[in-house]
């Protein structure tokens, strides 16, 4: 079990690095739950880690969408991941989720993310979100996050026959969600890829804060002790 790790900078990026994390994820905190950065900030995070391991990209929730808004390919260049949130998408998210990933075209493969508190969120709920990513071949990956950020994760050990579906997909599972080194170790038993945090990396656990290197480390010896066990 690995370490993701939030970051809205370049500067953060190597802090999280200097920690440990497995997987530099970018987001903008204040945008919401998986708030898209700039590109610009995509391009400064790709050349500070260069390549050291893989980045991942949130990109916002599927209705903040348009024609418009579509960047160019060569956006994405260094990114391994991309992933999209599905809070008030309606009834149609998987057509529109479609046509978005024709829109963006080749690149980095899609991590399906789905809310573990979807009602909250007016997002599908995982079964539905679990059904799509196991039928579209561009699909590497789940995660399973909360929506409202002030509220822990609902995942517990009744996930477990959902996680194994999954599995048997050939997805690689991600658990996130305020996690700290208490869930994680809570957590363990699901035996997740990837542990994915934000706040528990960030000074005072404020997501809004700075990345702390030493809160990363020990988050990394976290997730490493849990796979011990």
């Amino acid at each position: 079990m690995r370490l993701l790790v939030s970051v809205r900078s370049a500067a953060e990026a190597r802090s999280a690095l200097q920690g440990g994390a497995a997987v530099i994820d970018v987001k903008e905190p204040d945008r919401g739950p998986l708030g898209r950065a700039d590109a610009s900030v995509w391009a400064e995070v790709t050349r500070a880690v260069a390549g050291a391991v893989p980045v991942s990209v949130a990109l916002g929730e599927l209705h903040e969408w348009n024609a418009e808004s579509v960047p160019h390919p060569a956006t994405f260049a260094g990114v391994s991941f991309r992933k999209l949130g599905l809070a008030g998408s309606g009834p149609d998210w998987s057509d529109r989720w479609t046509e978005l990933r024709c829109a963006l075209g080749p690149g980095p493969s899609w991590v399906a993310v789905l809310y573990a508190d979807w009602e909250r969120a007016e997002a599908p709920c995982p079964d539905d979100v679990l059904d799509v990513a196991l039928a579209i071949d561009d699909c590497s990956g789940v995660l399973i996050d909360t929506w409202d950020k002030a509220r822990r994760s609902r995942v517990d050990d009744s996930w477990r026959p959902w996680l194994a579906r999954a599995r048997a997909g050939g997805r690689f599972l991600a658990l996130a969600g305020g996690l700290d080194e208490s869930a994680i170790h809570r957590l363990s038993p699901l035996a997740p890829d990837l542990f994915a945090v934000r706040g528990a990396a960030c000074d005072r656990d404020d997501r809004n804060g700075a990345i702390d290197p030493d809160r990363v480390s020990r988050l990394v010896r976290a997730a490493r002790s849990a796979f011990s066990q």
